[in-house]
């Protein structure tokens, strides 16, 4: 059974995508299939001044929806950008500058309230957001995740004339269209989600390249520095392991972690470090003492924001499918995701310096080390 190994990822050229229209507004001329991917495209939707975003959760996914709000504000820079999203996720957000408002709809809290009976609240905070939703006064609201049950109510209280989403082939759940009026198919060179993602903003006139942009976070920047350096010099630089991950069937095996770690510290001389979230420290603590050697150190800060700027500092990162994945892909650093149920083609780190494996399957204790090494060395020492 041979191993799905996926090339550096180099973002496609902006292409044309289909869009299919199911509501009475005024559209332009539409862009011919014959023209060239760089050239300008007739926006179908003209009136955009206020724009809304939903995409409430993952971590991962809400980075790959990052360029979408990079996009709108580079090519519609007097409009306003509202973003609806979760409670977690809008660390992501908050300060961003590429957004100018947030509608935190907790959907993750509404659940733990209604096992605790706590109807009344939700009802209470529920009539809220339907308020600060409407207040916005939405021109477009584009529908990133298109969840039936979680997106589309949201869609529907926007009230926006115009509401993008993807198709029914490309819609999270088909059934999410009947609450949007403008359906993107996204051509088959986006073959990445965050391409996907990139190609609903067609109806707009836009087509552009990926282009991340977080918050400054200067206090969690500087409580990085302090750890690295109270870690020694040989930290400064550290390789990256990230064995957590939502779902248990995404993880590697710890022990496969633990001998990758073993190797990659012998191999290379430098720190390895392993990086999770606090109540994941006792993985952190197994591998550590599986892999044995010294080399080896721990990394489970609180805030996200401080997990984001170390991986920044990596010389190259290793994971799971999982958000902090995608925060150091993000920012440029060498990346390899390790991929079974999930595809790395549609969801793996992107960008240049980026790379996957697949496991052909599914199974993620089928990847074996050998081969992650081999991948690792590739970047580390060019062999």
């Amino acid at each position: 059974m041979s191993l799905e190994i996926g090339p550096e990822f180099a973002p496609p050229q902006p292409a044309v995508a289909a869009v299919t229209v199911r509501s009475p507004v005024r559209i332009a001329e539409p862009r011919s299939e014959n023209a060239g991917p760089r050239e300008p495209i007739a926006p179908i939707v003209t009136e955009c001044r206020r724009i809304g975003i939903v995409r409430l959760s993952s971590l991962g996914d809400v980075i790959h929806t990052l360029p979408v709000a990079a996009a709108l504000r580079d090519h519609r820079p007097e409009a306003t950008i509202a973003w609806i999203v979760e409670e977690h996720e809008q660390v992501l957000l908050g300060g961003n500058p590429m957004v100018d408002q947030l509608v935190v709809v907790p959907l993750r809290r509404w659940r733990r309230w209604a096992m605790a009976g706590r109807f009344a609240a939700i009802v209470g905070e529920m009539r809220d957001v339907r308020a600060r939703l409407r207040a916005l006064r939405l021109d477009v609201t584009i529908d990133v995740q298109g969840w039936t049950h979680k997106t589309s109510p949201i869609v529907a209280m926007t009230r926006a004339p115009v509401r993008i989403g993807f198709d029914r082939a490309h819609a999270r759940h088909p059934w999410s269209t009947w609450f949007t009026t403008h359906h993107v198919t996204p051509p088959p060179e986006a073959a990445h989600i965050v391409d996907q993602n990139l190609a609903l903003l067609r109806p707009l006139g836009i087509a552009a390249r990926a282009r991340f942009v977080l918050p400054d976070w200067p206090e969690s920047e500087r409580r990085v520095d302090e750890w690295l350096a109270a870690q020694g010099s040989q930290a400064a630089e550290p390789i990256v392991l990230l064995p957590s991950t939502r779902g248990r069937r995404k993880f590697w095996p710890a022990a496969a972690y633990a001998e990758l770690a073993r190797r990659l510290a012998e191999a290379t001389g430098a720190t390895v470090a392993l990086a999770a979230s606090p109540w994941e420290q006792p993985l952190l603590d197994e591998i550590q003492t599986r892999a044995g050697t010294a080399k080896l150190l721990t990394y489970a800060p609180g805030p996200v924001t401080e997990l984001a700027r170390f991986l920044r500092r990596a010389r190259l990162v290793v994971g799971n499918d999982t958000g902090p994945l995608h925060l150091a892909a993000m920012a440029g650093v060498p990346t390899i995701g390790l991929f079974g149920p999930t595809r790395g083609a549609r969801n793996g780190p992107y960008g240049p310096v980026c790379s996957y494996i697949q496991s052909p399957s599914k199974r993620m204790s089928d990847i074996s080390v050998d081969s992650v090494f081999a991948a690792a060395s590739r970047v580390l020492f060019g062999s």
